[in-house]
């Protein structure tokens, strides 16, 4: 009897299983019917988005601006003559050790 009873529980198992597969894929086409969406009104969303982060930004002024040049510039050239100035001590004790 013990068995039977085990037997039968389990098809009862397998059974609620199944229904609760059956019962998820109908809930999951019901979403696929709502997510499809007009391909225009998908790219109108995605461009008001993108204009609604554009207004967020914080842009630089014209001073600013000119000042990060500046400094950017600045730093460049520093790190040129810095860089040069290295090479040319490196080539000038190679020529004093031959």
């Amino acid at each position: 009897m013990k068995k039977e009873e085990k037997k039968e529980k389990s098809n009862k198992d397998v059974k609620a299983i199944e229904k609760k597969r059956e019962r998820y894929i109908a809930e999951n086409k019901k979403k696929e019917k709502k997510k499809r969406v007009n391909i225009f009104k998908a790219i109108k969303k995605y461009f008001t988005g993108v204009i609604k982060e554009v207004k967020r930004i914080k842009w630089t002024t014209g001073k600013e601006l000119v000042k990060y040049s500046i400094a950017s510039v600045l730093l460049i050239i520093f790190f040129g003559v810095y860089f040069y100035a290295i090479n040319w001590i490196a080539l000038l004790v190679r020529s004093l050790a031959k």
